[in-house]
């Protein structure tokens, strides 16, 4: 099948902005056999002791600077944890971090006698939701894109990756840019908005950050009527920092955040990407860019999406380990917590129970020889090969205009991170059975670089939420 132009519009895009993040990071790989990995040093950043940020520390957690926000941060960090006893334990043992958004059903409120007894011994982020992703983009935002675009390129149709890819080409060439003043106005007006609404269901006064929820639209930075609403909230004591999550077009969205916080007024002090052992070796380049700007990192979906068995090899790891046995869910943090040479600072973890809890907790802690290093990079690149990176190269192909990957990430909520909850809701908020609009033409398997078993997954997705 020949490439869609979609496609290599999303490799022009990838093209124009390599240049600035190759400047901010030039990087190097090992061999395959080592497993690739970062070689370019980051610099030390020397920071007044008397500065840093210490909350609820415990000499069981290990803690690292979270960029400029100075908070030594536990290097597990709280998801969307339901049980206040867990909670609670989590606290005690040392966790200083937790998330969560206004997308989240009602988990801000469910935090309400939480954070009423433990405000000022915690950081906690929550996030603008529906704006630029996660569970939607804005229609009118995109409404107001796409008539930028009209104006700008002369059309405003198709898949609005590849609108951007253009608006940037011809940017680059002729100087000129796009109005897109309508379209920050719309996204200035959401995100003070929802954040007066998450202060107001959480019942605080101030959110440490206040980010942007799972960003698929790079444009985003093209707008700085949202950081001028940022710092509005700001300046009014609503939130200390601005920072941003990703689940789709990452690396497009990465670079994009290295070149605005580069050029400014932009000041990104944290992001949340979601990155895996397999896709860390893709978006590398730049999350070291983001790092050299010190900016904080703490990445999610760590265990990848629709993984494949490993067939045994565990057990080899495990002899290394003195007997002790790691899931396919540990294995992946243990990588992202202590192979990725000081890139991620955290990995965000939901648990249900006590027992989940005990030995995520270990997971930052475990020292890992050097034989172990080595195992542990083949037996999770093993793991990780066919597993979904959420690329988003298969929704520009889908002739059926599915939201290809957010419904794989709907089943990986259930299958892997143990969320049917939120699944149910956000798969409802779509508004389609996927496998009923699904006409199998195989397109989107097809443009998968990972040779993801989409359409089975689809299938299982609806039969799963029936």
């Amino acid at each position: 099948m020949a490439p869609s132009r979609d496609r290599l519009d999303r490799r022009a895009f990838l093209k124009a902005t390599a240049a600035t993040v190759g400047a901010a990071a030039v990087t190097g790989h090992a061999t395959a056999d080592e497993g690739a990995r970062p070689t370019d040093a980051l610099p030390d950043v020397q920071v007044d002791p008397d500065k840093l940020i210490r909350l609820s520390e415990n000499p069981r957690m290990t803690y690292r600077r979270l960029g400029r926000t100075n908070l030594m941060v536990s290097r597990i960090v709280a998801g969307w944890i339901r049980e206040p006893a867990l909670l609670r334990r989590m606290l005690a043992s040392g966790v200083n971090y937790y998330d969560t958004a206004r997308g989240y059903g009602n988990y801000e409120v469910d935090l309400v006698d939480f954070l009423r007894q433990f405000r000022d011994r915690l950081w906690i982020t929550s996030k603008a939701t529906g704006i630029a992703g996660f569970d939607k983009l804005d229609e009118q935002l995109v409404e107001l894109y796409r008539k930028a675009m009209k104006d700008f390129l002369g059309e405003d149709e198709g898949d609005l990756l590849a609108l951007h890819a253009k608006s940037v080409a011809k940017q680059k060439e002729t100087g000129e840019k796009p109005d897109l003043r309508p379209a920050g106005k719309r996204m200035a007006e959401l995100y003070l908005r929802m954040i007066d609404e998450s202060l107001e269901r959480m019942q605080v006064d101030m959110i440490d950050c206040y980010m942007m929820h799972g960003i698929e639209i790079p444009w985003i930075f093209d707008c700085v009527e949202l950081w001028e609403a940022y710092e509005k909230a700001h300046k009014a004591g609503k939130t200390k920092h601005f920072g941003f999550s990703t689940h789709k077009h990452q690396k497009e969205v990465l670079a994009a955040a290295v070149e605005a916080d580069t050029r400014g007024p932009w000041k990104i002090d944290l992001i949340m990407p979601g990155v895996n052992p397999e896709s860390f070796d893709n978006f590398e380049p730049e999350l070291t860019a983001l790092k050299k700007r010190d900016i904080g990192i703490v990445a999610m979906k760590t265990t990848g999406i629709a993984n494949r068995p490993v067939d045994g090899r565990e057990e080899k790891l495990n002899s290394l380990m003195e007997g002790e046995s790691y899931n396919e869910w540990e294995r992946a943090k243990l990588w992202m917590l202590h192979l990725t040479e000081k890139r991620i600072d955290a990995c965000i973890s939901a648990v249900s129970n006590i027992e989940e809890l005990r030995r995520t907790l270990a997971l930052p802690a475990v020292e890992l020889t050097a034989s172990a290093q080595r195992e542990l990079r083949a037996i999770v690149k093993l793991q990780m090969a066919g597993a979904c990176h959420l690329c988003g190269a298969c929704e520009p192909v889908c002739p059926e205009r599915i939201a290809v990957t957010d419904m794989i990430r709907y089943h990986a909520y259930i299958h892997q991170y143990n969320e049917k909850e939120m699944a149910r809701e956000l798969y409802a908020k779509a508004g389609y059975d996927p496998s009923q609009r699904c006409n199998q033409c195989g397109r989107c398997i097809d443009a998968c670089p990972s040779n993801v078993r989409i359409t089975q997954l689809l299938q299982e997705l609806s039969a799963n939420l029936a």
